[in-house]
């Protein structure tokens, strides 16, 4: 989710360098599932396919 969050992140929004080391791409990851923005589905050893809900 995390890789998920930080590819959304940089292809949508410009982030400043002095900026980008206190972005905390795990986080927006885990809240963008629990908001139910995204869900998950666990098909194999680590291979984690994500749907976005809007």
């Amino acid at each position: 989710m995390a890789d998920f969050a930080d590819e959304l992140t940089e292809d949508t929004t410009q982030i400043p360098e002095n900026l980008a080391y206190y972005i905390d791409y795990e986080r927006m990851g885990r809240d963008m599932e629990l908001n139910g923005d995204i869900f998950t589905i666990e098909t194999g050893y680590e291979e984690i396919h994500i749907f976005w809900n809007h």
